[in-house]
């Protein structure tokens, strides 16, 4: 039987108290953000200008993907599109590496750029290759 962390709860229970440590890491992570040329804000504001339509986009947790900030919106097609800012280019394909060995599997359809310091994810597009396409071009041109 898997073991857990006891101070997170039983799985499947409604002890919340854990996600309270979320509010201030985000917290941080909001900021200080690094100060990069394409942030997550621009990537969002350009895909919109160019027509993808993004609807629940929001701050999601850094340092799951070992990144400064991470924003998530999802396009009116279902696609996930998150988008991370990092401290150098360095950091950002040490992050690419990652996301790519950790969920592979996971998200298998995944397609991950860089664009100097930020790293944009698409998921879930492979029904909207044209879509897909055109959020990594849009990223890619800024």
């Amino acid at each position: 039987m898997p073991s857990h962390d006891p101070d997170m709860g039983v799985p499947g229970s409604q002890n919340l108290a854990p996600l309270a440590r979320l509010a201030p890491v985000m917290n941080r992570e909001a900021q200080a953000r690094p100060a990069v040329r394409v942030t997550a804000d621009h990537v969002f504001a350009a895909l919109t200008s160019a027509g993808v339509e993004i609807r629940d986009q929001k701050q999601v947790l850094a340092t799951t993907a070992n990144a400064a900030y991470c924003a998530l919106g999802v396009t009116g097609e279902s696609i996930a599109v998150a988008v991370c800012e990092y401290s150098s280019p360095a950091v950002a394909k040490a992050g690419l590496a990652m996301l790519d060995s950790r969920y592979r599997k996971l998200v298998p359809d995944a397609v991950r750029r860089i664009n100097g310091t930020t790293l944009i994810t698409v998921a879930n597009a492979s029904s909207h290759k044209d879509v897909r396409d055109k959020v990594l071009g849009v990223f890619m041109s800024l």
